[in-house]
């Protein structure tokens, strides 16, 4: 399974914060048919995916992602339903969305804490405060998490993009992750691109995407 940098280190406190802001803007309220990510079991999406090295691509291949019947509760009250994307990005993952239907949070692990996948904004702008991980005291790493306002067309489907930006100490862009997500359809694209460092390098380069191709909702 793909996953963010960041993933696993933006705390429970962070994403919860947001979820008490009002928020007006962006699609209808709810769990309908406009719901951003939509999670009845059963729900299925088809999904075109490549991986990616600074040279060039190095693999693509077909993948299924599945609303299962799983689910886990929080200490809100939060109910997450899993999904089962095997070889994507969102494999093992539990995902819910905010009642007012601006944001989607989303535990990797049933063991782990949960954090903001995506959220909309009223305007371009960062989402929150960012993340600064300091267990490298001498270079901290920061996690930014960027939304913007207006939906983008994307293969065919109108989406709202957040950015999850990690860079380090010297401003250095480490990975980018982009993700589009379309109102009563739900994730239609993830972009991940990383910074190759190694032996003195700086080459910033698409490391993954996965792209929607075909979906089958309840």
């Amino acid at each position: 399974m793909k996953k963010s940098l960041s993933s696993l280190l933006i705390v429970c406190a962070a994403a919860f914060a947001i979820a008490c802001n009002k928020h007006t803007s962006g699609p209808d309220a709810g769990y309908g048919p406009n719901s951003l990510f939509p999670l009845t079991n059963g729900d299925t999406w088809y999904y075109s995916d490549s991986a990616f090295s600074d040279s060039g691509v190095t693999a693509a291949y077909l993948d299924t992602m599945v609303a299962t019947k799983n689910s886990v509760t929080d200490n809100t009250g939060t109910v997450y339903l899993e999904l089962s994307d095997r070889y994507g990005w969102f494999n093992g993952s539990y995902i819910a969305v905010d009642p007012s239907n601006y944001a989607v949070y989303e535990v990797d692990s049933p063991a782990f804490q949960p954090y903001t996948f995506f959220a909309t904004v009223n305007q371009d702008g960062t989402i929150a405060d960012p993340y600064t991980d300091i267990s490298n005291p001498a270079c901290p790493i920061t996690y930014t998490q960027y939304g913007y306002a207006n939906p983008f067309n994307v293969y065919a489907f109108s989406a709202y993009e957040n950015a999850e930006v990690v860079t380090d100490c010297h401003g250095t862009v480490l990975e980018e992750t982009n993700s589009y997500l379309s109102p009563g359809v739900g994730v239609v694209r993830i972009e991940d691109y990383v910074t190759d460092t190694t032996g003195g390098k700086n080459i910033f380069f698409e490391d993954y995407s996965q792209t929607l191709t075909a979906k089958s909702l309840h």
